[in-house]
């Protein structure tokens, strides 16, 4: 009997799920820099927004 009669095939699955794992890494990071800019917002204020909106215009020139 051929593989192919008895319903096995060697090959394996083209594109397996991502891991549940690395789901949660990724979220728990995104999360981590999300909570650092809130901490940074929260105790920097206008004068960080202001810094930074200069700094970028600079740049640009």
């Amino acid at each position: 009997m051929s593989p192919l009669e008895t319903g096995q095939t060697d090959s394996a699955p083209a594109d397996p799920a991502p891991s549940r794992l690395g789901i949660a890494l990724l979220c728990g990071g995104a999360l981590t820099l999300f909570l650092a800019g809130v901490l940074l917002w929260w105790r920097e204020g206008a004068r960080l927004f202001t810094d930074g909106l200069i700094a970028a215009i600079v740049a640009c020139f």
